[in-house]
C-alpha cells in the first residue's frame, strides 16, 4: 500500500515538474504546480520515513 502511494506521488511530482517547466504565460498555474510538486515531495519523503 505504501508502494502504491509512492508510485502515485512520483507521478504527481513528474506531472507537476513538467507543468512548471512548460507553462510560461500563466503564472498562477505555475505557482499552483510548484505548490503541488512541493507537497508531493514532502509526502513522498514522509512515506519513506513511514517504512
Amino acid at each position: 500500500m505504501i508502494l502504491t502511494l509512492q508510485i502515485v506521488l512520483v507521478i504527481v511530482i513528474l506531472i507537476s515538474v513538467l507543468g512548471v517547466t512548460q507553462e510560461k504565460e500563466n503564472k498562477k498555474l505555475q505557482e499552483n504546480m510548484m505548490f503541488t510538486c512541493a507537497i508531493g515531495m514532502a509526502l513522498f519523503f514522509a512515506s519513506l520515513v513511514w517504512l
